[in-house]
């Protein structure tokens, strides 16, 4: 994978539950941020290839799930139709084998701020996320919520001492710059 660096943002964000598929961020003077797919063919990683229209928007999208069974990819976006900064939206994997439309997990997940970095579960019944808003209790908690009578639940922060005052998130990095 190292051949692929660029002088810009480029992370690993996500592996398929068959580790056959790699999930990347890339960004770049003309590009906020997008996410992008690598496809391990024998022992070596294709070229990152970026995820279809229904993922990839004009906007930031910088960090993603898969669930278990590979089905649905759980990702965060700054597109224009959410309920704050960031929010997160979920794909179902069409017969074809792209990524239908995207479709925001709503209020109970998401709020006026900022919510990134989602994990959902192997049982896909909990969905773990950042958050600086809900009930932060300082910057980004470790926020979840679960899956019940066929909805996600209200998010709820998992307290001290997984979060503190401080920004708690999965990294400090700020994948929304470019690197000069």
């Amino acid at each position: 994978f190292p051949s692929h660096d660029t002088k810009y943002n480029d992370a690993c964000i996500a592996l398929s539950p068959d580790g056959q598929e790699l999930y990347t961020f890339h960004s770049d003077e003309n590009n906020e941020g997008d996410i992008h797919k690598c496809i391990l063919k024998g022992e070596i990683w294709s070229e990152p290839q970026p995820l279809n229209k229904n993922i990839n928007t004009e906007a930031w999208e910088g960090s993603c799930s898969i669930s278990a069974d590979g089905r649905l990819l759980f990702f965060s976006s700054e597109r224009a139709d959410g309920y704050g900064k960031k929010d997160i939206y979920v794909s179902t994997k069409q017969p074809n084998g792209d990524w239908g439309p995207a479709k925001n997990l709503g209020a109970f997940i998401n709020s006026e701020d900022d919510e990134d970095d989602p994990y959902i579960s192997t049982d896909g019944t909990m969905l773990f996320f950042s958050s600086n808003g809900h009930k932060s209790i300082g910057g980004f908690d470790v926020m979840f919520s679960l899956y019940k009578d066929a909805k996600w639940q209200d998010a709820q922060n998992m307290g001290f001492p997984l979060n503190t005052t401080d920004a708690d998130n999965n990294s400090n990095t700020n994948y929304h710059t470019p690197l000069s």
